[in-house]
């Protein structure tokens, strides 16, 4: 059906001018113009299945312009534990921690500083009390790490020889600096370095012993100081304090050990089974006691050779290598019965009586009978 619908009026002028929106167009700068659809892409969600997705940036928490700051990381919160343990405060609060070789130094909010090792914490004891410098404050200082407060201003840090000895050979190390704090690793210095801010030496006063508190904690997160992860630790932990390179000490595996039920013996770690290291331990030696790289086994044939010599209260322990077809080795002294040692990566360790020590030069009296996996004989005879 169709209606009749009366002639549109047209409204009245003061009517339209009513109805005339409110705002004067403007001309757009480009620097407005060339932000706008930034910011509608901003603003704009993909739904996809009913699940709201966006796009987030994350910037850096350090300022990277300085230098040193790629060592400053967050802690995990295994660290974190580790040194409110260390601290005996469970509130404490810590964001940056600065890395250094095999050493880990965490930045309190309230200014204290944890140092973590694989095995060890180290906290500034209660007796210690702040050390002022030309410039700066010494608020912490292990073995290795001086730490504190640093000059107004200063950019960067690192260690210099004392003017006495500046005709010596010296390796510097550099620190990191912020506004807030300082850190620096002083593992490889004696006591004849100063403190270099920003070109400007400042001497190290003597810090008296006693300046900080140790404690054993393991980066496992076993506390149990026996189990093989835990052992290699202390023995790393122990050679990078006696100066070798972290790069050297990474990623190490148990490959054959002895003496562990008894609190003392050695071990053979390996890297991918392409390089082995040997390291003894004790009851009254937290760390290890030595720690050697050792060479490849070749896959030529050769004689056996002996590596070293480690004894407990109860035994008598001998590391060596052979060929690797062998599978296993019979380590005997003269007449006494053979001891039999699975041969892994061509190296093993035979547990030999304690009462072997007693022989006279029973190295040079050592017999090897070397047998691959079809039990035949590859190789009989002494050490080389």
């Amino acid at each position: 059906m169709a209606f009749d619908l009366p002639p549109r009026r047209e409204l009245p002028t003061d009517v339209k001018e009513r109805m005339r929106p409110d705002f004067v167009a403007t001309r757009e700068s480009p620097e407005r113009r060339g932000r706008a659809p930034l910011a509608v892409a901003a603003a704009v969600l993909l739904i996809a299945g009913g699940v709201a997705a966006t796009q987030f940036v994350t910037q850096p928490f350090v300022d990277k312009a300085r230098p040193g700051h790629e060592r400053v990381v967050r802690p995990s919160g295994q660290d974190l534990a580790r040194c409110r343990t260390a601290l005996g405060d469970q509130n404490w609060q810590s964001s940056e921690t600065v890395e250094f070789g095999l050493s880990k130094v965490l930045v309190g909010q309230d200014g204290r500083f944890c140092e973590l090792t694989r095995t060890k914490a180290y906290v500034a004891s209660q007796s210690f009390r702040p050390t002022d410098l030309r410039e700066g404050t010494v608020t912490f200082r292990s073995h290795g790490i001086i730490a504190g407060i640093p000059p107004k201003d200063a950019r960067t840090l690192k260690t210099g020889p004392k003017p006495e000895f500046r005709d010596q050979d010296f390796k510097a190390s550099d620190g990191v600096v912020t506004p807030h704090f300082f850190v620096v690793d002083t593992r490889y210095q004696d006591s004849y370095f100063d403190l270099v801010f920003d070109d400007r030496a400042t001497p190290v006063p003597d810090i008296p012993e006693g300046a900080v508190t140790e404690s054993q904690t393991f980066e496992s997160g076993d506390p149990d100081p026996w189990t093989l992860v835990n052992v290699i630790a202390r023995c790393t932990d122990t050679s990078y304090r006696n100066g070798a390179n972290a790069s050297d000490l990474q990623n190490w595996e148990p490959l054959l050990v002895s003496g562990l039920d008894q609190r003392g013996g050695v071990l053979i770690a390996h890297r991918e089974h392409d390089a082995w290291a040997t390291c003894s331990f004790g009851p009254s030696v937290l760390g290890g006691v030595h720690w050697e790289h050792l060479p490849a086994v070749t896959k030529k044939p050769e004689k056996p050779v002996l590596v070293t010599i480690h004894g407990n209260e109860s035994a008598l322990m001998v590391v060596g290598r052979i060929k690797r077809s062998a599978g296993t080795v019979e380590v005997s002294v003269d007449d006494e019965q053979a001891v039999t040692a699975d041969v892994v990566d061509g190296y093993f360790i035979a547990t030999l009586p304690v009462s072997t020590k007693n022989r006279t030069d029973y190295i040079n009296s050592l017999h090897v009978v070397g047998r691959d996996s079809d039990n035949e004989v590859v190789y009989e005879g002494g050490f080389e």
